[in-house]
């Protein structure tokens, strides 16, 4: 592996690399928008999918469709699969990676998402089996890595969406 040290602003990001991962994966990236949402009592919403082999609890979000920017898929995907409207108040975490089973490079956006109408429920046409409120400081057994760090986030960042 080929490790990659990038200096930013609060520190170093560290990574690594398979020797030879740009030759041997397509260009293709798989753009994904995902919520974290507390309610007024500070749980955090988690979903998970009967579907999904590893049955981890997640945040809810979605594949960004041609077109859509990112913002507004999280508020379309929320809508469609939860029945609720939503809106991204700020950029919390953003996951980039290389998923060399699937042979594709995944980077996700994280957004601090305020409900402004609705209750979070499962809709029949939606991917989700499962939606609950979990306590933050006790979250569920089974997290996905990506909620796990976008959970122990510390920062929150502006962004503008047209």
């Amino acid at each position: 592996m080929k490790s990659v040290s990038i200096p930013g602003a609060n520190g170093n990001i560290h990574g690594a690399r398979p020797r030879g991962m740009e030759a041997s994966l397509p260009n293709r990236i798989e753009l994904t928008s995902r919520a974290l949402i507390r309610n007024e009592r500070g749980s955090i919403l988690l979903v998970r999918s009967k579907d999904s082999a590893d049955r981890l609890w997640q945040m809810p979000g979605s594949q960004i469709r041609r077109g859509e920017s990112c913002a507004m898929s999280i508020v379309r995907c929320l809508h469609e699969d939860l029945g609720i409207l939503t809106w991204p108040v700020s950029a919390v975490f953003i996951s980039d990676q290389f998923d060399t089973v699937a042979g594709h490079h995944v980077l996700s956006i994280t957004y601090a998402v305020s409900i402004l109408s609705g209750e979070p429920r499962v809709t029949a046409s939606g991917q989700w089996d499962e939606a609950h409120w979990f306590p933050a400081s006790r979250p569920p057994e089974g997290l996905a890595e990506e909620t796990v760090n976008a959970l122990n986030s510390r920062e929150f960042v502006t962004f503008s969406a047209s």
